[in-house]
């Protein structure tokens, strides 16, 4: 720093205003409860976490959207209510560029991207077969109206014609970036239980689906699908008309950047909607910095074979439908057993009892309201991917259920660190950005060509920068020095005709 900067600060107050918090703290996550979970999902999680250096929460996120996907297309699970519930999970993992969330679902989902392909191949077979099929039905019912018949006539032609064949499925388990209207259809096309799973979500939350103007009518039909309600779709053409989808089910794992993310757990619109109180969030600490390499053990890779080994024979199974023409699920149900249903009752009322002024869970309210019916889910899925159809003759046990509830307790600690802090709107978002990397060079000023060229990539544009350092002037992060300063912020000294001062923070 040159003599000049020092000169020019030499009338400066003695004790600046202390900077303000721009945002709240999130502070650290609470360890994950792997320890509650079945042993091949257990060992799963951490082989991934072994094999892709990822925190457990990111590895434990990725298994269990995958083993929900195994799961919501044979099963429906009771509820204390006496209702029946799906086992359909939305997830939501926040983790930065770099943090390895693609490794992660790609270890965990490999089974299924590999289905997918064997489906692909059986469906091009199943094409040529139907399209022959459908040519012939046409020509049947074009010759039963033809020529000089009466109406009784023709009707007993067509009958004799038959139904038109019904077109294989799309072979997809899961999508990635759909619109509404656009998944709606893959219901109507595809598989009755698919997954929305994506390593950048931001294709999605960015995407048609969630702009502004379509974020209410999304958020409903998502909100719909967790609830195992049916699908409507109303058609312009005539011929399709109205369609209603019965037995549907759709779960969901998103993985998505922190900036990305505030934007949905931040927005007010969607909270009130409901989206949000069936969202299990998990934002893990980075562990860039420390990912040295070590090798994994072949108990690891054993672990994850036998998990693989275990997904692929599950979604390789043939769903049963109340009606073949609509592919409607025909979900078994799996009844809570009496000690199950006597400790998801006392977990519902301690729950309750949180929901009040200064109580645990007063912040999360909306997201605590449906704490014992996801924590039921997460009990149905882990206990499925562990004994199949067992547990729909022998029920969701006591055990099984206090699995599920360490799990939600997990998930509820999650959405009070983020929920109240993700309210943020961009510039405000971008001044904590600033700020951060301000302070993390040690920077005592800054000049604003400065920042232009080296600051965050994403504030650099001139009004982005404006907007933000005037965030952080509000907040005495930032003083502004009066006609410029020389600083030595690239290696020699250069006069900057806007700069500011960095407000040290207090170290007590």
């Amino acid at each position: 720093m040159s003599g000049g900067f020092d000169e020019q600060f030499a009338g400066a107050d003695a004790i600046a205003p202390q900077p303000l918090d721009i945002k709240a703290s999130l502070g650290e996550a609470t360890e994950f409860p792997l320890e509650a979970l079945s042993p091949t999902i257990k060992h799963a999680i951490e082989a991934i976490v072994a094999m892709a250096q990822v925190p457990t929460s990111l590895a434990a996120q990725s298994v269990l959207g995958a083993a929900s996907l195994a799961t919501q297309g044979f099963i429906n699970v009771e509820t204390i209510t006496g209702q029946y519930s799906p086992a359909s999970l939305f997830l939501v993992s926040i983790a930065a560029s770099g943090d390895r969330k693609s490794t992660s679902d790609r270890f965990a989902i490999l089974p299924i991207k590999e289905r997918e392909e064997q489906l692909g191949v059986q469906f091009e077979a199943q094409r040529h077969a139907y399209n022959i099929d459908d040519a012939a039905h046409k020509a049947a019912v074009q010759k039963a109206k033809g020529g000089a018949k009466s109406r009784a006539e023709i009707r007993s032609c067509l009958e004799d014609a038959g139904k038109p064949p019904v077109p294989p499925m799309q072979p997809l388990l899961t999508v990635d970036e759909p619109t509404g209207p656009g998944l709606q259809r893959l219901f109507a096309e595809a598989m009755p239980a698919l997954g929305l799973f994506s390593d950048e979500g931001a294709t999605f939350l960015g995407g048609w689906s969630m702009q502004e103007e379509n974020q209410a009518a999304t958020g409903g039909m998502l909100s719909k699908l967790w609830d195992g309600q049916p699908i409507k779709r109303i058609r312009a053409d005539k011929e399709g008309g109205t369609q209603i989808l019965y037995g549907r089910r759709l779960c969901l794992h998103l993985m998505v950047q922190p900036d990305i993310a505030g934007k949905l757990l931040g927005n007010q619109a969607v909270r009130n909607q409901g989206l949000l109180s069936r969202i299990l969030p998990a934002a893990p600490r980075s562990l860039k910095g420390t990912r040295f390499w070590k090798e994994p053990t072949p108990e690891h890779r054993q672990h994850l074979a036998e998990y693989h080994s275990r997904l692929a024979r599950m979604i390789a199974r043939e769903f049963r439908y109340r009606d073949q023409a609509t592919r409607a699920l025909d979900l078994a149900v799996v009844k809570l057993q009496p000690e199950a249903r006597a400790r998801l009752i006392e977990f519902s009322d301690y729950c309750e009892s949180q929901l009040g002024p200064n109580g645990k869970y007063e912040q999360i309210a909306d997201f605590a309201s449906k704490m014992t019916e996801n924590a039921t889910r997460l009990a149905a899925v882990v206990a499925y991917f562990a004994g199949g159809s067992s547990l729909i003759t022998e029920g969701l046990s006591v055990r099984a259920v206090n699995c599920g509830i360490a799990l939600v307790e997990f998930y509820a600690s999650e959405a009070a660190r983020l929920y109240g802090s993700s309210s943020l709107d961009d510039d405000t978002a971008n001044a904590a950005v600033l700020i951060d990397w301000i302070r993390k060079r040690n920077l005592p000023a800054v000049g604003v060509r400065f920042l232009n060229r080296r600051g965050p990539t994403q504030v650099r544009a001139a009004q982005t920068l404006k907007r933000a350092l005037a965030v952080l002037e509000e907040h005495h992060h930032l003083r502004a020095i009066k006609g410029g300063a020389t600083l030595d912020l690239e290696g020699k000294p250069t006069f900057y005709v806007e700069a500011y001062t960095v407000i040290p923070l207090d170290p007590q």
